[in-house]
């Protein structure tokens, strides 16, 4: 979203992106996948809640409205209210962390409230069960940034952030309004949880022995929408140990731009040298969703892993994007330092635009729970730019901590460009790509898949990891025809990322990155700099970001 001034606000010029989004279904996977892996419908498991199977509705009601017994009422009733509620809360609990929360559901008065103190490896977490935003945790940031001299937060936006937070029915919801503030003509709220909640990579203390070290944050929410709209859910330094923004980092976990539609989500990085000559790596995610599973209308979940010198996005499970210590050489690494949330809904921007006369008011941005695991999960490795004829390529199910007797795995691959070939039922398979399969020159929007089968409820209830993998987890991949792609005779000055893969990419019109770029030289006169900086910084940057010289 916008980098740190002085620990509490912060701003960014958004601009390009390292790749272009991926088409998810609303499972996450390609369905009628077959037994080989190419055409077999996949179903995500259920919900596992046997010992709340016969809790009634009145003990739900009971639940939700306990605190309306006085402490010093204790009639009859108002005992058994409290006990009922007690039981509804412990049985729920138990139950709802064995497979986490179901993604995919567009029930929205479910009770996803959990005992916290039952989860493996949570060490902190705000589940939204009080009635009003817990200032031991968080802390507002009110003003629309003028007086840390970033008027409109750096981005030109347009709200006056303000109390417009509230917890109500185990929800944080963060409401964008139109109504003027201080000259401002829209309100709307940023909270942070600076010098009380900050966490780094991972705890040097920790005796944790386990595969792999780092920590996941993780939060469960569902989108506002509409042009103009700007929901993040991101991270700062808590100290700015490198200097000023960014060059001690910025972590977006998730953004999202109204005129992007409602399914298009971005996580991002921020570092390097100081503005405007700033670095960064984004990713675009797009969530292919069925009519009543948007992401502005069912809650899903939006996390980052972050390891020395590794990060991770994910989207419920789904690894979309990483980068790496090594990919940002020649720039410092500021990542493993601690950093602290922030959750706000911006109004207009340089990198969303403004409102139009479609824009609906109040929007908002409804936050289930936030966490954080002292954990890395398992997840699958291989190549994630493979070329549209490789064979033997491999694909492996890695840090997975627990082995289950009976436990099988089944996978899924592009059925339009890949076969299993070997490794069915198991941690890792053999994987053959087949061009003639392809309609199309770069398939970026594709997915591998896996599914544990045959682990125990018991067993379950113990493990997060399991819990999510028996629920299954993706991992995006990109598929190209290098053959099929043209070449052009420049490439902005960054050969490591302005790639041949990247100049062939589409934008948002008919056309490439590359001839976009070419056309700006050929036509309107521009030199090679300033056509690819107008293309990937300025007109494309959500496709050819990479190749913006800046």
């Amino acid at each position: 979203m916008s980098p740190n001034i002085d620990h509490v606000v912060s701003y960014q010029n958004f601009a390009a992106a390292d790749h272009a989004p991926l088409n998810l279904d609303n499972r996450g996977v390609d369905s009628n996948i077959s037994d080989n892996g190419t055409d077999t419908s996949y179903h995500r498991r259920g919900d596992r809640r046997a010992n709340i199977e016969k809790m009634t509705t009145l003990i739900e009601y009971l639940h939700r409205r306990r605190k309306r017994c006085h402490p010093i009422s204790f009639t009859s009733w108002c005992i058994v209210f409290m006990l009922l509620s007690w039981v509804y809360k412990h049985s729920h609990h138990q139950t709802t962390i064995i497979d986490g929360v179901d993604h995919n559901s567009n029930d929205d008065d479910n009770d996803y409230s959990i005992d916290t103190n039952s989860i493996p490896n949570l060490i902190w977490g705000d589940e939204f069960n009080g009635d009003s935003v817990d200032l031991s945790k968080w802390t507002f940031v009110n003003g629309d940034g003028c007086e840390f001299n970033l008027c409109g937060w750096g981005n030109s936006e347009l709200e006056w952030y303000n109390s417009n937070a509230k917890v109500s029915n185990g929800r944080l919801v963060i409401e964008a309004r139109k109504e003027v503030a201080a000259d401002n003509t829209y309100t709307s709220s940023k909270i942070v949880s600076h010098h009380k909640a900050d966490f780094s990579t991972v705890n040097l203390q920790s005796t944790n022995t386990s595969l792999e070290s780092g920590r996941r944050f993780e939060s469960r929410m569902k989108l506002p929408s509409g042009q103009g709209i700007w929901p993040a859910f991101w991270m700062l330094p808590t100290n700015n140990t490198y200097g000023g923004w960014p060059r001690s980092g910025e972590i977006d976990i998730m953004e999202s731009i109204g005129k992007e539609g409602p399914n298009t989500v971005h996580g991002t990085v921020h570092y390097g040298l100081q503005w405007p000559q700033h670095q960064y790596s984004e990713s675009g995610i797009t969530h292919a969703a069925t009519n009543d599973d948007k992401l502005n209308e069912t809650f899903h979940t939006y996390s980052v892993e972050r390891q020395p010198g590794v990060i991770r996005w994910y989207i419920d499970d789904i690894e979309y994007s990483i980068i790496t210590k090594e990919d940002m050489m020649p720039y410092h690494w500021p990542f493993d330092e601690e950093f602290y949330f922030i959750y706000n809904l911006a109004v207009g921007g340089t990198w969303p635009g403004m409102p139009n006369e479609d824009t609906i008011f109040p929007q908002q941005l409804e936050v289930d729970y936030v966490r954080v695991y002292e954990d890395i999960f398992p997840r699958i490795v291989g190549q994630s730019v493979v070329e549209s004829s490789a064979k033997q390529v491999v694909y492996e199910v890695v840090n997975l901590k627990e082995v289950v007797n009976d436990m099988s795995f089944t996978w899924t691959v592009p059925r339009h460009a890949a076969t299993i070939k070997s490794g069915q039922g198991t941690t890792r398979i053999v994987v053959d790509f087949d061009s003639t399969l392809m309609n199309t020159s770069i398939i970026e929007n594709d997915l591998i898949h896996v599914q544990a089968n045959g682990i125990d409820e018991e067993t379950l209830s113990t493990s997060i990891g399991l819990s999510k993998l028996a629920n299954g987890i993706g991992y995006r991949i990109k598929i190209v025809d290098y053959n099929g792609l043209k070449d052009f005779d420049f490439d902005c000055g960054r050969p490591l990322t302005c790639t041949k893969f990247v100049l062939n990419k589409i934008t948002d019109t008919e056309y490439t990155c590359g001839e976009r770029i070419a056309w700006l030289m050929s036509e309107k006169g521009m030199n090679e700099r300033d056509a690819c900086t107008e293309v990937g910084y300025k007109q494309f940057h959500g496709h050819c970001g990479p190749c913006n010289p800046l």
